[in-house]
């Protein structure tokens, strides 16, 4: 099994997000074998994309110059660690009500057609990236659910996530939310941190 991790934290120590993917992943190999790539877009974004990447990517493949597969070179490659993976797990910290920025322009350079979608003959777009699995391990500031429900509209996050990989074909996603880690309580911090441990604890003896 191929498992794709990417990182999109800014934050390097004290990551919450980082901190429980360490342990599920941790929890998932005394269970099974799996080969892990990790990419770390919040460390290392990619680039946004520009006039000439859009040019380059909207040109047929056998028409695109060699300027223009240079371009779209480092997409490429983070497509191809896509299409390699059987599972993909992200750890998404919540910036401003959605995802963080790094994660953004990461998902902007790896939806694109011919590669991750394409468009029938009806003129639908189909996704790619079929019979893949994704997990996605969240950490927000704020308490968005539970009994005081004032912020659950302002979440972007999970439904924007939820639906940009199911457009490129990944209909199996879940979602480990940890909230309330900035503006909590030191024991509401810790009951949501621990709660997701023992959700992912129990996801990792059958995903």
């Amino acid at each position: 099994m191929n498992i794709l991790r990417i990182d999109s934290s800014v934050r390097v120590q004290n990551s919450k997000s980082r901190e429980l993917t360490d342990f599920f992943l941790k929890k998932l190999s005394i269970k099974q074998d799996f080969n892990l790539k990790i990419r770390d877009v919040g460390i290392n974004p990619p680039a946004f994309p520009t006039d000439d990447f859009i040019k380059a990517n909207y040109t047929v493949p056998e028409n695109r110059t060699d300027e223009m597969k240079s371009i779209l070179a480092n997409s490429d490659a983070l497509i191809d660690e896509l299409l390699w993976a059987d599972k993909i797990v992200i750890t998404s910290p919540m910036y401003n009500f959605t995802v963080s920025a790094t994660l953004k322009v990461f998902i902007d350079n790896i939806v694109r057609v011919g590669r991750t979608f394409y468009i029938d003959e009806n003129g639908d777009m189909q996704g790619l990236l079929n019979d893949k699995k994704l997990l996605v391990i969240t950490s927000r500031g704020a308490m968005f659910y539970g009994k005081n429900k004032s912020l659950e509209s302002f979440d972007f996050q999970e439904s924007y996530l939820k639906s940009v990989f199911l457009f490129m074909g990944i209909s199996d996603s879940i979602f480990v939310n940890t909230e309330a880690q900035d503006f909590g309580t030191a024991e509401m911090k810790m009951i949501n941190f621990e709660h997701s441990k023992n959700q992912l604890s129990k996801l990792s003896k059958i995903w």
